[in-house]
């Protein structure tokens, strides 16, 4: 039985690709970020389509929005501090959206026999002490929508304080850096490394005044709330230790399917929204 054809492909300033076996929709994205225009042109072929098909569009997406954030602080005098094998934030809290956990499986379940089983053996230990230690009054796998800002920041401080390395680091660097969550890519900081490390304490108690860059837009959330309007749920994330465990107990929904356009377009629309709703805050607040 063939493959099924590629979900999209994404083209920026070239010409548009259709060796598909199927008919195929371009549907274009434009959205003006920090007075700079983004312009994508995605093929859509047209069938139905899961979940983890959305995630190569996502994280270009949000490749290039961080590049034109990344640029912009560039000149205006501020350096961006991530750089290879600085590994300072790999043992943050990584938020997975649910089409990340599905898309992260498949790609383990791809890697050389080894290097997935060492993945998965790390996440699973990860997984363990997790379980183990986590805060007694706190479900982890509660929806994201029932937890206010400072649920979130004690949920991040208890899991700092874990010092467990991203599952995915090996030899101060990212095995699987192409494809990794979205929340890796739109996290970006300025000022000093100090403030990364985890066992560092600032003056008030609030890590991330003051060095955290904040993105226009989220594709990280907007993607999230893709799938919950789909699924007619909350939003939701996943722990990355927890991804792997957590999607071999949800393998039947990760093979639902919707039509492959109407998922892209839909997608589209809630980036603009974003896009625009973040815009318009931050011309209230200059």
């Amino acid at each position: 039985m063939a493959e099924n054809p590629p979900l999209m492909v994404l083209c920026e300033h070239e010409g548009i690709d259709k060796s598909f076996d199927c008919r195929v929709e371009t549907v274009g994205l434009e959205l003006d970020i920090l007075g700079e225009p983004v312009h994508f042109q995605i093929n859509v072929a047209d069938r139905y389509a899961r979940l983890s098909e959305m995630v190569p569009f996502a994280r270009a997406l949000s490749s290039k929005l961080a590049k034109i954030v990344s640029d912009r602080l560039s000149a205006g005098g501020k350096s961006v501090l991530c750089r290879k094998c600085c590994t300072a934030c790999c043992n943050y809290l990584v938020p997975l959206s649910i089409p990340e956990v599905f898309r992260l499986r498949q790609e383990v379940l791809a890697m050389p026999a080894e290097q997935g089983k060492s993945v998965m053996q790390s996440c699973l230990c990860a997984a363990k002490k997790i379980l183990d230690e986590r805060p007694e009054d706190f479900d982890i796998n509660e929806s994201t929508q029932t937890k206010n800002q400072t649920q979130i920041s004690r949920l991040s401080r208890w899991y700092a304080g874990l010092r467990l390395p991203c599952p995915f680091l090996s030899n101060n660097m990212c095995v699987s850096y192409e494809q990794r969550p979205i929340a890796c890519r739109e996290h970006m900081v300025t000022g000093s490394a100090i403030f990364c490390d985890t066992r560092y304490s600032m003056p008030n108690g609030d890590r991330e005044s003051n060095h955290v860059v904040q993105m226009p837009v989220s594709v990280l959330e907007c993607l999230a709330e893709l799938t919950a309007e789909l699924e007619q749920s909350n939003t939701e994330s996943i722990m990355l230790p927890l991804a792997l465990p957590w999607a071999q107990e949800n393998l039947e929904r990760s093979g639902r399917m919707w039509p492959a356009v109407m998922m892209v377009e839909h997608f589209i629309k809630i980036v603009k929204a974003a896009a625009s709703k973040n815009s318009a805050v931050a011309a209230a607040s200059n």
